[in-house]
């Protein structure tokens, strides 16, 4: 592998597209659209300039593990987002939509694939949970930046940030469920229950919520004593994710949620922060760290495997796509009402991009069960969300702010 290409490719179309972002934003193309598009233009489909056996890795394995750690510090970045006070206050939305919309979500997605594929169930089941998260990562352009603060309410912007990541680090849960189902029927629900859900899943909330409080208590003391400088603060915080990254994989648990449970913990022991500075370490967080995986997506699709697919797959995945958080949200309704109105439930329940997260479980599922039809699945399912979900940003969100202010306005006149 030549790495003087690979940085000059994959840095040089980040700077291209930082130079130019509130252009790009404005024309609703954001940072996973131009970066996916990118990848596939200098891979092997196009221009042949890279490909990802040249990274010297299994593709699968390559695919997970950048996933993974993208997905560490993306979280992270979400976590942190979230103002303080912010779980008491958002605990009903949180309550309902992982509650009852994760499992919803997964029923709507796995009947729209099982009936439109033919596919067998617990492979329909697979794809199904594998898609079912919002992704951290791709909803980050949704939720952050000036044109996001212009036109989405902040109610809005934190309860979609939470709910990405908290569902992305449940959504092992989900997708461990097929997983044994296909792999070890035999033991598959005490599997899932003593081994996934008590240790893997309660032990990362635990470890999670401890190591974000006593780094917390440490940040706050270091500060305190003179000991950190400001500039300092993103030297903390990505290394703290991939500690608990790391830490949490040795220890056998969902090292996702042990990275989103501590990296909210520690965002509420702190001291609350300064915006502009929150703005500034998150986006040289989201250039550096979160777009070049979808770069490396874009070398990897398998276009080959798509064709082979036929016309179906396309619109079936992107109907359960769509209609998994449609049906979901709109159904959950009633319990929502004063928390958000028509309005913002429909800009939520459009926008339930998938992206890294789906390719992180996808490669996971692949390499525990041999089947490389859920990649392949999982793989056309991510480059819809980013087409539907990337061009439809700025158009919506003006919808969404033109209906804000009429809601206002109507409230100023009647009292």
């Amino acid at each position: 592998m030549d790495i003087d290409l690979v940085l000059a490719l994959f840095a040089g179309a980040l700077l291209v597209f930082a130079a130019f972002s509130t252009v790009l934003q404005r024309a609703s193309l954001p940072g996973p659209l131009l970066c996916l598009g990118f990848g596939v233009l200098i891979g092997p489909h196009v221009l042949g300039l890279l490909r990802t056996e040249d990274f010297g890795a299994p593709p699968g394995t390559l695919l997970e593990q950048a996933a993974r750690v993208t997905l560490a510090v993306g979280l992270a970045g979400v976590a942190l987002r979230l103002p303080h006070g912010y779980w008491r206050s958002g605990a009903r939305w949180i309550a309902v939509v992982i509650g009852l919309g994760m499992a919803l979500m997964l029923v709507v997605a796995t009947g729209v694939l099982w009936w439109g594929l033919g596919a067998p169930f617990l492979v329909a089941l697979l794809v199904g949970a594998v898609i079912t998260p919002t992704d951290p990562v791709v909803t980050t352009p949704v939720v952050t930046g000036s044109l996001a603060e212009e036109r989405i309410p902040g109610r809005v912007r934190h309860n979609l940030s939470a709910e990405s990541g908290i569902n992305d680090g449940l959504a092992y849960l989900f997708v461990l469920l097929p997983v044994l189902l296909l792999t070890e029927p035999d033991r598959a629900w005490h599997e899932l229950l003593a081994t996934v859900l008590l240790r893997e899943v309660l032990g990362a909330a635990a470890f999670g919520a401890l190591s974000g409080y006593l780094l917390g208590r440490l940040f706050v003391l270091v500060r305190e004593h003179g000991l950190m400088e400001d500039s300092s603060y993103l030297a903390f915080v990505v290394p703290l994710a991939l500690v608990v990254l790391g830490a949490g994989g040795l220890l056998g648990t969902d090292s996702l949620l042990a990275v989103f449970v501590a990296v909210a913990v520690f965002g509420q022991v702190i001291p609350q922060r300064d915006e502009a500075q929150e703005d500034k370490v998150h986006d040289a967080v989201a250039r550096l760290f979160l777009l070049p995986v979808f770069v490396l997506l874009g070398l990897a699709l398998p276009v080959a495997e798509w064709a082979r697919l036929g016309w179906a797959p396309p619109v079936v995945l992107g109907a359960a796509l769509l209609l998994r958080r449609l049906v979901a949200l709109w159904a959950l309704r009633p319990l929502l009402r004063g928390v958000h109105d028509r309005s913002e439930t429909f800009f939520l329940s459009w926008f339930g991009p998938i992206g890294i997260s789906a390719l992180f479980y996808a490669a996971l599922a692949e390499r525990r069960t041999g089947n490389p039809d859920v990649l392949a699945h999982t793989t056309l399912a991510i480059t819809l969300s980013v087409l539907i979900h990337g061009l439809s940003t700025a158009p919506l969100s003006a919808w969404l702010r033109h209906r804000e202010r009429a809601r206002k306005r109507q409230e100023e006149i009647v009292p």
